[in-house]
């Protein structure tokens, strides 16, 4: 009896050899995408080492953006904390506003006092900031060394984390600092 010519087909097929996985070496890592693609049209699929470092990537961008979101809370409760102490000091201040005010001081003098005090406490805060900054550094590689944790902190990230700080009490005392301008000086000096 004769074989019908697919049943010998398949039967050749059969013999052959199949396998799970081949590994495929580009010339360079220029042309890895292209042989990526090349791959990926022909219908199989592929897995290099570009797509764990593009899911690393990946990763460490949803880290960041978690971090920042931290550091955004962060920012906005030291802002506040600045705001209510420079809202405090002027209003245990009022007196001496009226007494500055009745003596013939500048309005925008009274502000700059206002303004450097709160500057000063920023820078302050910045520094006690990247202090623990530089503190975490150091605990950070031995707490998850399994992990091996790198921590590094750029000279110019820890200036302007400073700077930054001294920016964010500055423009969170500008309202308190305003409202001590308006401050009559005849209810200033009545103030107890």
């Amino acid at each position: 009896p004769s074989v019908p010519k697919e049943d010998e087909e398949d039967n050749e097929l059969s013999k052959l050899q199949t396998y799970q996985m081949v590994w495929v070496k580009a010339e360079d890592t220029d042309s890895a995408q292209d042989v990526i693609a090349a791959i990926k049209a022909a219908g199989f699929e592929t897995y290099s080492l570009n797509d764990m470092l593009e899911s690393v990537r990946r990763q460490s961008k949803q880290i960041q953006g978690v971090l920042a979101a931290i550091g955004g809370v962060s920012l906005l409760v030291a802002g506040i904390g600045t705001a209510n102490t420079m809202m405090m000091s002027i209003n245990e201040r009022t007196k001496e506003i009226g007494i500055l005010k009745v003596l013939g001081s500048e309005l925008t003098d009274i502000v700059k006092m206002f303004l450097v005090e709160a500057v000063i406490i920023g820078i302050i805060g910045g520094i006690i900031g990247l202090a623990l900054s530089f503190g975490l550094q150091r605990l950070l590689p031995v707490l998850l060394k399994e992990m091996e944790v790198r921590s590094i902190i750029p000279p110019w990230l820890a200036v302007g984390g400073v700077l930054f700080a001294g920016l964010v009490a500055v423009i969170s005392a500008l309202g308190p600092a305003i409202n001590a301008m308006r401050v009559s000086p005849q209810t200033a000096i009545r103030t107890e």
